[in-house]
């Protein structure tokens, strides 16, 4: 829930108010830690380096952002919003990889899956698992699923896999509903596929939403 700032100076514009502004409403960054929302103004006084909203995917895929996190040395909270395409694999196989791996020490906060784009074919049912390793697409998966039927407790909601098959509806959402502690592992992130789609057609496509705690994502 974001805090809520003191408004100051409320009947001048944001120019005479050049410490922090959020949206049209001046504000004063001593007023606040940290301010979260539609808007996000940086607070120099507690050394945070703030990135934009985190807004519909662009053409290239993928965004990021550090919601709030220390400047030297990146630790913080953060987001990161991929679409990936699915490919062709055996069931339980991995399909595609995240281009982003967390480092040691992080706790994952949210994740889920959306249908971004769905097959030709009757083939598609995916979920979303962690490992402390990269995987090449179309090898046995071996990692802890964190979006999908099969997670711990059945907590995802709905408690079911993402269907990017001809079947599916684009916008069709799972929320993994869990929080992962990954202690000293580092995290790679896998779309695994949960039933045989060697035969798939098309170019489906899923978004792969994570929130977490720690350190900043590095490239793989």
């Amino acid at each position: 829930m974001a805090r809520t700032a003191k408004i100051t100076n409320a009947n001048v514009g944001p120019a005479k108010n050049k410490v922090g502004s959020v949206g049209n409403t001046p504000v004063r960054a001593q007023d606040f830690n940290v301010l979260v929302g539609d808007h996000i103004s940086q607070s120099d006084a507690n050394a945070q380096n703030i990135v934009g909203d985190l807004n519909s995917h662009k053409a290239s895929g993928m965004i990021g952002r550090s919601i709030s996190s220390a400047a030297t040395s990146g630790v913080g909270v953060h987001e990161l919003y991929e679409v990936v395409s699915l490919s062709t694999s055996d069931e339980d196989d991995v399909s595609v990889s995240l281009s982003k791996k967390l480092p040691a020490g992080c706790v994952i906060l949210e994740a889920a899956m959306t249908v971004v784009e769905i097959a030709t074919s009757a083939h598609g049912d995916v979920a979303l698992e962690v490992h402390t390793a990269a995987i090449a697409a179309d090898a046995a998966s071996a990692g802890t699923e964190i979006v999908g039927a099969d997670v711990a407790g059945n907590v995802s909601l709905p408690d079911a896999d993402v269907d990017a098959s001809s079947a599916g509806v684009v916008g069709e959402s799972v929320f993994g509903n869990l929080k992962v502690d990954r202690g000293t592992a580092v995290t790679f992130f896998h779309v695994c596929t949960k039933e045989d789609c060697s035969s798939m057609t098309g170019t489906p496509k899923v978004g792969v939403y994570v929130k977490w705690i720690g350190g900043a994502a590095v490239t793989i």
